[in-house]
């Protein structure tokens, strides 16, 4: 084959008003090397990815509260410290809490003598009545009557809830127990061991986490019913307390040899009840001014400093444990189809140029609402996660959905899409565009499954191609057009007849 060389362009008038034709005269000293940018078709192995990015957080994280408001005595940690499940972390001022303590511990005794003496003297009243009375009298109303009724089932009430709490607490303390025991239990990563053996534990550890999680919501839960029933007895306390310092409630309510009556019992037991879940609360409050770490790990961040305010259920402490990392994103609708639990991943932290091997463990059924456009979220499981992916940073991901090894690649800017794709085959001096079935699609090769052997080379670019401008045009081919519809020289070489 003759090769193709560097045209020049000669402008010949034939006759007035002739068109203009175009000649090209060969330079026989060109080297293609000069106009063209090219590369060889080799032998190699492609991943076809989706990129997206996401949020870095951890299984096995504990976001660690007190469970009582109260003013910060001492922080025991600090940033990035290592510590054991148990170890204490931060600690509560006593002092309000302990005369708190004391208090309710004073309003139970007030109440229990009040209502041992009114029993007394009911007790009292009722044998001077035995040696008096010939005969059976009616019922008055403070016996059979509805206040009184009322007050022995809100007290009965207050009784099932301080059970239902002293259970939960129970509950909480030995999930607590066990949680710290599985997480202790739980050994540090280690290559030389079989992934299954290691993932046992860590399971282990995870799981009694939640449960002990779980525990602390219900005893959370049990303390809100007992406090409103608590609520409610008094206001029914405080009611039966108004109608006795009426004239007619002393007349409904007394005896007449001014024995308490069963309304006044009720509600001297009544406040022996409150007056117990108080203290039981304010000792429970007390128990907890100390917060200790429910997992060993790492001290990933600490919100507060001595002296300062914190309030139940507020994290004041996040810990890190042993564990795999999560990073939370999105895929497009347009996507979704081609993602599947189980596919592998690279996380590349922000900042950092160093992917770290994942997995695709989970796809959300449900868009996500909080995407700008319509998107799935995507959860990827780093089972090795490295310190440059703390909780909350960003991470770009790509999500590998096919590959191919050992297959005929060529670089992806060498492609031009289409229907059918096609790229520029450089032979000699002259470049021909040829057809080519495409495989896997990589961010840096492409797999050429058809229309392409291996050593042949592949146009990147043609440095005698003007960039596209304002001034130029598009031909029917897709070659550059000046301003006048001729082609622009320097494109693909034209073979003259001759």
């Amino acid at each position: 084959m003759r090769p193709v060389l560097r045209w020049t362009a000669v402008v010949v008038v034939v006759g007035i008003g002739a068109s203009v034709g175009v000649v090209a005269f060969a330079d026989d000293d060109d080297d293609p090397a000069d106009r063209y940018r090219f590369a060889t078709a080799t032998v190699g192995d492609v991943a076809q990815t989706v990129a997206t990015s996401g949020t870095v957080d951890f299984v096995n994280r504990a976001d660690v509260s007190f469970g009582v408001d109260g003013t910060l005595a001492e922080v025991s940690v600090r940033q990035g410290q290592q510590v054991s499940a148990g170890q204490r972390l931060a600690t509560l001022d006593s002092a309000g809490l302990q005369a708190a303590a004391d208090a309710a511990e004073a309003d139970l005794a007030e109440a229990k003598a009040t209502l041992e003496a009114d029993q007394r003297k009911q007790e009292e009243s009722v044998a001077a009545d035995s040696d008096t009375d010939t005969g059976a009298d009616e019922p008055g109303p403070d016996e059979t009557g509805t206040d009184g009724q009322a007050l022995r089932e809100q007290q009965q009430a207050v009784r099932a809830a301080q059970t239902a709490a002293g259970k939960a607490i129970a509950a909480s303390k030995a999930a607590l127990a066990a949680q710290t025991k599985a997480c202790a239990e739980a050994p540090a990563p280690d290559d030389t061991q079989p992934e299954a053996d290691g993932a046992a534990p860590d399971a282990a550890c995870a799981d009694a986490l939640a449960d002990a999680m779980s525990t602390q919501d219900a005893v959370a839960d049990a303390q809100g019913v007992l406090q409103k029933k608590i609520d409610e007895l008094a206001a029914a306390m405080n009611s039966a307390a108004s109608e006795m310092d009426t004239p007619d409630g002393d007349s409904r309510d007394s005896q007449p040899d001014g024995a308490p009556t069963a309304a006044t019992i009720a509600t001297d037991q009544a406040a022996v009840d409150t007056a117990e879940s108080g203290l039981r609360q304010a000792d429970q409050a007390l128990a907890q001014v100390t917060l200790t770490a429910p997992i060993a790990g790492t001290v990933a961040s600490v919100g507060v400093a001595a002296g300062d305010d914190v309030s139940a259920g507020n994290p004041v402490v996040v810990l890190i444990g042993a564990g795999a990392a999560v990073v939370e994103t999105t895929v497009p609708v347009e996507r979704i189809g081609e993602i599947e639990v189980g596919q592998t991943a690279t996380v590349t932290p922000s900042g950092s140029t160093a992917g770290i091997e994942g997995t695709v463990s989970r796809i959300g059924l449900l868009a996500d609402d909080s995407a700008e456009s319509v998107a799935y979220p995507v959860t990827i499981t780093v089972d090795e996660p490295t310190a440059a992916m703390p909780a909350g940073s960003t991470a770009g991901v790509a999500i590998v959905i096919d590959t191919a090894e050992g297959v005929l690649t060529v670089p992806t800017s060498a492609v031009h899409n289409g229907t059918p794709s096609t790229v520029t085959v450089l032979a000699g001096a002259e470049s021909t565009p040829r057809e080519v079935t495409v495989g896997a699609v990589g961010p840096l090769r492409t797999e050429i499954e058809t229309g392409l052997e291996e050593g042949e080379r592949v146009v990147l670019a043609d440095l005698d191609t003007p960039l596209p401008s304002a001034d130029q045009q598009t031909g029917p081919s897709g070659r550059t057009m000046p301003p006048g519809g001729g082609p622009v020289m320097g494109g693909p070489p034209v073979r003259m007849g001759g």
